[in-house]
């Protein structure tokens, strides 16, 4: 019989909502209640317009005066607020342990006995100049938001993070003690269990479909996988590009757009599925990700992955297992000769597509991330006062 706790899930979005953080939020939730007799939500925390309005003007004199920008998330001035907020909402209650989802700011002021799981897929100095919306902040606004993230860390007692690159960095950046941090992989985001023998048939001697998912061109390193494209057909071979959840601002003959599809409707997500079982190779050479739940999706479907070696997208794609991770700096033709070598050996595709399927049932899903997770609350629970 398990252990009875009951968890308090903090976020200041609404988890139950399946767009909050991409769906991720509501996995959470849902693998958290099979795993405890109780998960209280303690979210979502109001967005009062006096306090945006404040942090709104902050940035624009910010940008006005010292053309750079001000972080309008990590602040002190939504930190108290949150404080008071989760204040109000943990008084008298009795949760066992706070599970603190990507939520800093959230509990950097808290103060409570109540022992803290913090999770987050990276931390604010990694995220520093690496994303672009992470990028040109005053020199203040850093030096607030890195006294915030802190505040977090020491408030917390133990901590999860779904990357080897996450982890490593904050253990570094903290001196945190490596017993207290857990790599925990994040699952695909669907509750649709593909059909493995679909799978296992897909032929792949014939036109090859190239998937790029992600609804940030540049980010997701459109660009390359356009020059692949071409460097590809140039080579003779017979393949396609398809790209889904953005509009490039390039056209191919041999390139399908799909802007958008809307996975929290029935026929948008079948429309996603479909595309999955006719697709070949995951192909997005990412230039900055943390994690990067499509791998995950890809995974569950059978797909290798074709990507990029930054972030923590290593911790899922392993090089000749279900993928390749080239180097940052690769070039579209060297991203080229490799889909060129793994289309020459079929065998190696076999492989890889079953070893794909493993990972997914091993490792890439959220009943995993659930039952792992609950033994991690658990051990925090029970060392709360070390």
């Amino acid at each position: 019989m398990k252990e009875k706790a009951t968890i308090g899930f903090l976020t200041s979005l609404d988890p139950k909502d399946k767009r909050s953080w991409s769906g991720t939020q509501y996995r959470m939730l849902t693998a958290l209640e099979k795993e405890f007799e109780e998960v209280v939500i303690l979210g979502p925390i109001p967005r009062p317009r006096i306090i945006g309005g404040i942090v709104v003007r902050i940035d624009r004199v910010t940008q006005f005066f010292f053309k750079k920008k001000y972080n309008r998330e990590q602040n002190i001035l939504k930190s108290i607020y949150y404080y008071f907020f989760v204040k109000k909402k943990i008084k008298n209650s009795k949760i066992d342990l706070i599970f603190s989802s990507s939520a800093g700011p959230e509990i950097s002021f808290i103060q409570t006995k109540i022992p803290i799981c913090y999770l987050a897929d990276a931390s604010f100095d990694q995220l520093l100049g690496y994303y672009p919306n992470y990028s040109n902040f005053a020199s203040f606004s850093i030096s607030e938001s890195r006294f915030i993230m802190k505040k977090a860390i020491d408030k917390s007692h133990s901590y999860v993070f779904p990357s080897d690159w996450a982890a490593n960095f904050e253990i570094k950046k903290y001196n945190l003690k490596k017993e207290k941090v857990h790599v925990v992989k994040f699952g695909a985001n669907m509750d649709y269990v593909p059909d493995v023998s679909k799978i296992l048939n897909k032929a792949y001697n014939s036109e090859i479909n190239l998937l790029f998912l992600g609804r940030n061109w540049e980010r997701k390193g459109g660009d390359i996988a356009f020059e692949t494209l071409k460097i590809l057909l140039e080579k003779g071979l017979n393949v396609t590009l398809t790209v889904c959840g953005c509009v490039p601002p390039v056209q191919h003959t041999k390139m399908k757009v799909i802007p958008f599809l809307n996975k929290n409707l029935d026929k948008e997500m079948e429309e996603f599925h479909e595309l999955l079982y006719q697709s070949h190779l995951l192909f997005v050479p990412t230039r900055s990700e943390c994690y990067g739940i499509v791998f995950c999706e890809a995974a569950a479907f059978g797909i290798p992955v074709i990507t990029t070696d930054t972030g923590g997208v290593s911790t899922i794609v392993k090089n000749g297992v279900n993928g390749y991770t080239l180097p940052y700096n690769a070039t579209p033709l060297a991203y080229a000769n490799q889909i060129e070598n793994l289309l020459n050996n079929q065998n190696l595709i076999n492989e890889m597509v079953k070893n794909s399927l493993e990972k997914f049932k091993k490792e890439l899903n959220w009943d995993v991330w659930g039952k792992e997770m609950r033994g991690i609350m658990m051990e925090t629970i029970r060392n709360k006062d070390n």
